[in-house]
């Protein structure tokens, strides 16, 4: 393996299922990939409600967790934190097609499990529930900037550095980081802060990211880098 290999695979997320004959059409000749920070970052929480932190809890529990830590962190920081949810039952008919394959069938459930279901999905994790200032949107479909008023907000607010987090990572998480890295917006993504139902979806979505879209940096990482900015959210005077 050449060092330009070793250097992509220590700056990035190579899951160990990826072949070295794949990585070589990513290297740069030892140039970095990262993106890095800007002036004035964000945390963007993305559908953090209990319909998918309940599913499948040995990958939401530990998700819920990493984010209380992050949010924890961003506020000591004053940055700001921005959560996005999927839209609120009942604003469309019961046959409108839903935001992914599986969803549209929800009508198909009995009345009370489709009703517990949607109390779920309307639920941020209490362990995550927003501060009164802070903003708190629905969305209609995977990403968080389609046909929401996301992008238009957080350039207002001058924010050029966006911490996507959330579930699913194969989903919503990666819809949205596309969508942010398209609006302009540097993207971090911590890997413990996000979590998908499915493994090996997350794991290659988390690559795929690194090497297009993202930094995927860990946790600790972005919390110590978070320690750098000064204590006044762009915010506050509002």
């Amino acid at each position: 393996m050449g060092q330009n290999l070793i250097d992509l695979k220590a700056e990035n997320y190579v899951p160990d299922v990826v072949p070295d004959s794949d990585l070589e059409y990513f290297e740069t000749d030892g140039k970095s990939r990262k993106i890095g920070w800007g002036d004035t970052p964000a945390v963007l929480v993305v559908d953090m409600t209990l319909a998918f932190t309940e599913e499948r809890p040995e990958v939401g529990e530990p998700c819920v967790e990493a984010n209380a830590e992050l949010i924890d962190a961003a506020r000591d920081a004053g940055v700001p934190v921005f959560y996005v949810t999927p839209t609120a039952s009942g604003t469309y008919p019961d046959d409108y097609h839903g935001t992914t394959k599986t969803s549209s069938g929800e009508s198909e459930k009995p009345d009370a499990e489709r009703l517990e279901w949607q109390e779920k999905l309307d639920t941020i994790a209490p362990e995550l529930e927003p501060r009164e200032d802070e903003v708190v949107l629905p969305k209609p479909r995977a990403s968080s900037f389609f046909d929401t008023h996301v992008g238009n907000m957080l350039h207002y607010y001058d924010i050029d550095t966006l911490i996507v987090t959330g579930m699913t990572t194969s989903g919503c998480v990666r819809g949205t980081v596309v969508d942010g890295q398209s609006s302009n917006f540097n993207v971090i993504v911590p890997p413990e802060c996000v979590a998908d139902r499915s493994i090996i979806s997350h794991e290659m979505s988390l690559f795929d990211m690194s090497m297009k879209y993202a930094d995927v940096t860990p946790l600790d990482a972005v919390i110590g880098k978070l320690d750098e900015y000064t204590e006044t959210s762009v915010l506050a005077d509002d």
